[in-house]
């Protein structure tokens, strides 16, 4: 967490690099042997991250932000929105449970972030 906007300033100007902002989340592609989105490809190699493959609720590369509130708010509600459909199957209801739980818990992360001062 970072306490103030000079420290911020400063970090950003040492790490241009290595941050990636995307639509869900803000990647901090600093090692790629702990990029979720290489080990999900099959590409360990690699020395881009795939914005494609991520899953930024699991990578720990990742950082959520207020910006990013909407795009989880909307993904955990159509998530809901599926598992409270009595005609959608009993097997996706299972596997998507998952996903809105991890959804849901970004969602918190945020607000709780943003609630305790380090919101944008």
């Amino acid at each position: 967490m970072i306490d103030n906007e000079r420290r911020l300033e400063m970090t950003l100007r040492q790490q241009p690099k290595h941050l990636l902002p995307q639509a869900a989340n803000h990647c901090w592609f600093h090692d790629p042997a702990k990029a979720l989105c290489l080990k999900l490809a099959g590409t360990p190699g690699a020395r881009r991250p795939l914005a494609g493959v991520c899953d930024s609720a699991r990578c720990p590369q990742a950082t959520h932000h207020p910006c990013h509130l909407p795009v989880w708010r909307s993904h955990a509600a159509n998530h809901k929105a599926f598992l409270a459909n009595p005609r959608f199957p009993k097997g996706e209801k299972t596997r998507l449970m998952p996903e809105l739980e991890r959804a849901q818990r970004v969602v918190d992360e945020i607000i709780t972030a943003r609630a305790a001062g380090g919101g944008e």
